[in-house]
């Protein structure tokens, strides 16, 4: 361990709100920009901006609504691996992310591939940063449901 190296001053688990109030804005700026079809933007969008907002208003995101928005983020995951690959001038004409289209429908190119992996991968690091539940309230919530803590 090198004399610089010291641990961490605050406990595991605990984050300042306001980077990631800032991080979760960039993501929605993101997701809005990222090759998916739209229905799949409007989900995750919706989801990334609900936890957002219960952060912003009481510094922690409830375990329920932090795992909702994981799925919703492993699913486009999944949706951008399971599509098929091409060159641009090999991809269908009609439109590549349109509304409801299964995703075994769903087309893009390998630079498209790895902008939406990147893009949905860093919302997934954040949501690992992102607080449950404030200081002290674990304790007092020993028992109860973790999602009834005071907003």
């Amino acid at each position: 361990m090198c004399s610089n190296d010291s641990p961490s001053e605050k406990d595991d688990g605990t984050t300042e709100v306001q980077p990631l109030l800032d991080s979760y804005d960039t993501h929605l700026e993101t997701l809005r920009l990222l090759p998916l079809p739209q229905y799949r933007t409007r989900e995750l969008h919706a989801a990334t901006e609900a936890v957002r907002d219960r952060l912003a208003t009481s510094g922690f995101v409830p375990p329920s609504q932090l795992q909702h928005l994981l799925c919703v983020v492993a699913e486009a995951i999944d949706d951008v691996r399971a599509a098929a690959m091409g060159e641009p001038d090999r991809l269908p004409e009609a439109p590549r992310h349109p509304v409801g289209t299964p995703r075994d429908e769903y087309a893009m190119t390998p630079e498209e591939r790895e902008t939406a992996l990147d893009g949905l991968t860093s919302l997934q690091f954040t949501l690992v940063e992102t607080p449950t539940l404030p200081d002290g309230w674990r304790e007092r919530l020993a028992g109860h449901d973790a999602d009834a803590a005071p907003s």
